[in-house]
């Protein structure tokens, strides 16, 4: 986009090892992989559960919350794009990859894709996303960028 600056950030690299990070937790314990006989995508159209815990939906919104806000920043300042757009595409990567693991679970005997956790999960990269784009307008991660730049080394942004 014209006008706008695409500035240096390490906020990719850190949303790529934060994204691995969601793959664990999503699918450990990794074992007894097999077909259970449903689609992986049933989920979607399942009532909701009649059980829930606080904790579920702190963690569903909290474990992605971080995600959709590097993900922001990477496009606010290293792609150049606008706000609005940012968070929306932002949000949208969160909440493929949440699908992803949600429909994945199905295959693992431990787990239990939920349509709950997919829109928690949606809620949090939209939050994080929104976030991300509050703090840039408000020239809080300018000022980050300012103090690493005097504190650090100028290749530092890989290291840190």
């Amino acid at each position: 986009m014209a006008g706008l600056a695409v500035r240096p950030t390490s906020a990719w690299p850190l949303a790529l090892i934060y994204t691995a990070l969601i793959v664990y937790a999503s699918l450990y314990p990794f074992a007894d992989w097999r077909n259970q006989g449903i689609a992986p995508w049933v989920f979607l159209g399942a009532p909701f559960p009649r059980y829930w815990t606080g904790f579920d939906v702190v963690s569903n919104v909290l474990g992605y919350m971080p995600l959709g806000a590097l993900l922001a920043i990477t496009l606010l300042r290293g792609q150049g794009t606008g706000g609005l757009r940012a968070v929306v595409l932002a949000t949208l990567a969160g909440a493929g990859l949440s699908l992803a693991m949600e429909a994945l679970q199905s295959y693992l005997p431990e787990r239990v894709a939920s349509n709950v956790d997919l829109g928690l999960n949606l809620m949090g990269a939209w939050a994080g996303a929104s976030c991300a784009m509050i703090l840039e307008s408000l020239g809080v991660i300018d000022r980050w960028s300012r103090f690493r730049q005097r504190w650090f080394e100028v290749d530092a942004t890989g290291a840190l």
